[in-house]
């Protein structure tokens, strides 16, 4: 069988997302999605991640056998006695065929399939078969003869077929009339037959696979072929027009499915349980309990050795001109290989392992630099000291010729005659020395401890190149020299830096495809292989006059590497030889990773955390505004990096870390746009584009506002209208009590005033009669005139004053009583206290309360003086829950309540009750007499 070498590039199990490693099948559809049917559900694999469905994403059973695609590239899963069931990619789920009476019965057997020339599939056992075409039953039989039908332009000819062990007899019916027959006969009995496309594969129990093809009738021809397998068959597959077969042992072996000429073989502890090659030939194999494998046919080789036999962790590697390969670890180890002979050496140190920094091979002579001294030709160690006398260590070395060595050590260069085996200090600084590279056969560069320096053996002198101001700031780690005389120096921050004549010429900065942390570096011809710590980066350059012009190829563990990890490089042969963590790795020195296309796709929606069918428009409502988008980049060789995405059309692209984006949207119109980059940062030619509306909530609408301004105009006009009756109320109110006012006040005039004006009248016409006649009445008379003229003023002017609140002292409540309290109890000998709170000044506002608490309490004083004989009174007015309270106190000769006479107090109680007031008077013989008189407080 001659085939492509496949090589094992990597395993995917549980721990990378499947939902188990017993795997029973696997199909790649239209989109490149991988498809893996297990014992635990069904998952789709992208190439970095899996997506699994079980029972609660439509599955009718977790155990599920095959994974088909129809011609229609629908997806349909095949679970052990259950009904089929297809993936709506819509919905996201697998949707089970129900209800149809004889697919119910069918399906409780274990069903078989086969794809038919007009991309129909058909499920069919021993008792009968169901055809579906677009996702819907076309056909049906049950219990009735299993029969295939051959498409011909001039119609359809049925094959019904019968095995009596070792030979298969294939029947022809026209409309149900036999018309001829196609018998096959082995020395082995017959066991699976698959029907695809006018073709019929018959599969023995052993290792023999017969094939019928070019069918024509009247009269009946064909084409008979027949493959032998090296192992019996246990499985089959046909995909791409590939058949996949595997043997009970676990092998797998790939075959043209048209002229069964041999693909692709894995022999040797494959424990494949079945295997799939996809569009790019690359082999999928499932096993029976170690997950999904992966092999790939490119290039790139390994070198494989037992880690009993020698630790793969490889430091350093060389080749010299016998082809004789080299390569040391952190152990002390050094591994020889040549034409597939491999030879181990070992230095031991019981103290501390010792690193094999790096291997040098000139002439007949190899050069092992270790951590601790040298070794040549694999003799003894060599230690080397310092001026001191101290023992030193080596971090590197180059050679600059067939005879000298530049040794890299702690304490500055050294240089190591391979001649004599003497070794001299050179003119360097007494510090580390690092990354050494040869320029010439008379200069070096290397790095020391202030940057980059040129060692010149001629002059033994050693010079300090300075950066130029747009690089001061970079930390430089790896150079590399090229033929055109250009030195590469990268620095930790992931930077290159090109110098031509000592002087910086060119700079690459901030290009993602370059990785951060660079181990080494090799240049060949105009390419210059970068090492790190992510696999290896390529760049193919070229100067156009001043103008740098480069690209970069990244290849990395999924395309082959032994690791991503590289420590070191060599080349011979137009052969590139890597040193990695995990063994060794060749590569052509022309290797470019296959071109592909990464397809962004979208993979699952949830808006609030409820999924949703799969769009590229969404109409959503306001509160619908966090949503989680999952997508895929389709690329199954792993090549695919980040999904990245723009928002509104911004062009400021992010990369998301993973393959899920949760957002929260606001009201409007949105447009995210999202594209696939690879490991090389090649963008995907395809972007996909969402489109989301999420309506405005009626608080932040258009109308709600309006209507909103709307009662607020109406609210504020009612307001105003409101506040304007309510003023013109007052005003009303004002002048109602006004009137009020006048009115009693007129009547007070009337009354009072009136009354005393009329008595003055008759006085004083009496007193007119008698001056003549009766000088001592008419006198009296006179002296009761001038008594009720000071009566009449103090009177009207009480009324002025209660008419007039103004602001000035001498009209405020508290001035009045003080005033008149002191004119009358000022000439007596009654000690007397006036208490009146400040704030009734302000407080009492209205007229008539003003008027009346000052004429009681004139009342009450007059009495205090005229009938209490008290030698002690006290007046207090103040403000006490909402009343107004006036208190007038002595410690007179009191009197009996119940022989009250006199108008006085009768006056002081009809002005309390006028006010709405209470008024109480307490009095006990020889005891004083104390009036309490509490009114409203009117605001």
């Amino acid at each position: 069988m001659q085939a492509q070498s496949y090589v094992k590039r990597n395993t995917f199990t549980t721990n990378e997302g499947l939902p188990s490693n017993h795997i029973y099948d696997i199909v790649e559809d239209n989109k490149g999605f991988l498809w893996i049917a297990t014992d635990n559900g069904v998952s789709r694999f992208d190439g970095k991640y899996f997506q699994n469905f079980s029972i609660k994403n439509g599955l009718p059973s977790n155990d599920v056998l095959q994974i088909l695609k129809d011609g229609d590239g629908n997806i349909w899963a095949n679970s052990y006695k259950q009904l089929p069931a297809y993936f709506d990619e819509i919905r996201g789920c697998f949707v089970t065929i129900k209800n149809h009476k004889y697919l119910n019965i069918i399906s409780k057997t274990l069903l078989a399939s086969s794809n038919l020339k007009d991309g129909s599939i058909k499920f069919y056992n021993q008792i009968g078969c169901v055809i579906f075409k677009n996702k819907k039953i076309i056909d049906y039989r049950y219990k009735s003869q299993i029969e295939d039908k051959l498409t011909f332009k001039k119609g359809i000819i049925s094959i019904r077929f019968r095995t009596y062990l070792k030979e298969n007899s294939n029947y022809l019916y026209s409309k149900d009339k036999l018309i001829d027959s196609i018998v096959l006969k082995s020395k082995f009995n017959f066991a699976k037959r698959y029907f695809t496309q006018n073709e019929i594969f018959q599969f023995t129990i052993k290792n023999i696979v017969y094939k019928i093809s070019k069918i024509n009738v009247s009269p009946l021809s064909y084409q008979l072929d027949s493959l032998i397998v090296p192992k019996n068959i246990a499985w089959h597959k046909f995909s791409n027009q590939n058949m996949v077969l595997t043997s009970p042992e676990g092998d797998v072996y790939v075959y043209d499915k048209n002229n069964l000429s041999g693909i692709g073989k894995l022999e040797n502890n494959i424990n494949a349980n079945c295997a799939y090659i996809d569009r790019f030939k690359n082999i999928w194999v499932g096993t029976l309990d170690e997950g999904l494998a992966y092999y790939s046919n490119n290039k790139i080789g390994n070198i494989n050795t037992s880690s009993n036999y020698v630790k793969p962790n490889f430091l350093s590697i060389a080749i010299n001109d016998n082809h004789e390969l080299f390569a040391g670890n952190y152990y002390g180890q050094i591994l020889s290989i040549k034409n597939n002979r491999i030879k181990k050496f070992q230095f031991h140190n019981i103290n501390y392992p010792i690193w094999i920094r790096k291997i040098i091979c000139v002439k007949d002579k190899t050069v092992l630099i270790k951590d601790m001294g040298y070794s040549i030709n694999f003799k003894p160690n060599v230690n080397i000291f310092s001026p001191k006398n101290e023992l030193i260590s080596l971090k590197t070395a180059a050679a600059l010729n067939d005879s000298l060595i530049i040794l890299g050590t702690i304490w500055g260069l050294k240089e190591l005659n391979l001649n004599n085996g003497k070794t001299r200090f050179l003119n360097s600084d007494y510090d580390r020395a690092l990354s050494l590279v040869k320029a010439t056969d008379n200069q070096i560069y290397y790095l020391g401890p202030k940057g980059l320096y040129k060692y010149s053996l001629n002059a033994n002198i050693s010079t300090f190149i300075p950066l130029n101001k747009a690089s001061l700031n970079e930390n430089l780690s790896v150079l590399t020299f090229a033929k055109d005389s250009t030195l590469w120096a990268s620095s930790l921050s992931g930077n290159l830096l090109i110098f031509k004549n000592d002087k910086i010429f060119a700079s690459i900065k901030r290009d993602a495809s370059l990785p951060e942390n660079i181990t080494c570096m090799l240049a060949h011809q105009n390419k210059i292989w970068i090492g790190s710590k992510k696999g290896i980066a390529i760049l193919e350059y070229k100067f156009t006059g001043n103008n740098l012009n480069y690209t970069i190829n990244n290849i990395s563990k999924t395309d082959g590497l032994s690791s991503n990890t590289i420590n070191d490089l060599a080349i011979k042969n137009d052969t590139v030889y890597v040193a990695t963590e995990n063994g060794i790795s060749v590569v052509p020195a022309n290797y470019q990773n296959p071109k592909f296309e990464i397809s962004p796709e979208l993979t699952d929606v949830k808006i609030n955390q409820v999924n949703k069918p799969i769009s590229t428009s969404y109409t959503l409502e306001s509160n619908q505004n966090n949503i989680t988008l999952q997508f895929a980049g389709i690329e199954l060789s792993g090549h695919f990096k980040a999904i990245q995405y723009a928002l509104n059309s911004d062009k400021n692209w992010s990369s998301l870390d993973g393959n899920t984006l949760n957002i929260q949207l606001n009201s409007g119109s949105h447009t995210i746009l999202i594209r696939a980059v690879d490991v090389n940062n090649q963008i995907s030619k395809r972007t996909l584009k969402l489109n989301f509306f999420i309506k405005t909530p009626f608080y932040r609408a258009l109308w709600f506002w309006t209507a909103i301004a709307i009662l607020i105009t109406a609210i504020t006009f009612w307001w105003f209208n409101l506040m304007k009756l309510q003023r013109q109320k007052t005003i009303f109110e004002q002048k109602l009590a006004l009137e009020l006012q006048r009115k009693k006040i007129t009547a007070d005039l009337h009354d009072d005033i009136g009354a005393t004006l009329s008595s003055l009248q008759l006085n004083s016409a009496v007193a007119n009669q008698l001056i003549n006649t009766d000088t001592k009445q008419a006198k009296k008379i006179l002296n009761k005139i001038e008594d009720q003229s000071k009566n009449l003023a103090d009177k009207i002017g009480d009324i002025i004053w209660s008419m007039k609140p103004g602001k000035d002292e001498f009209m405020t409540i508290s001035s009045r009583i003080k005033n008149f309290a002191n004119d009358i109890l000022g000439a007596t000998n009654i000690n007397y206290k006036i208490l009146i709170d400040p704030t009734v000044n302000q407080v009492i506002r209205d007229i008539s309360t003003r008027k009346n608490i000052v004429l009681i309490t004139k009342e009450a004083v007059n009495n205090v003086v005229k009938y209490s004989c008290a030698t002690e009174a006290l007046i207090s007015l103040k403000i006490k829950n909402s009343l107004i309270q006036l208190i007038i106190q002595d410690n007179g000769t009191g009197f009996n309540i119940c022989e009250e006479k006199g108008n006085g107090l009768a006056n002081m109680r009809k002005r309390t009750e006028e006010l709405n007031g209470t008024f109480t008077i307490n009095s006990v013989l020889k005891n004083g007499t104390t009036i309490l008189v509490n009114i409203p407080l009117i605001p």
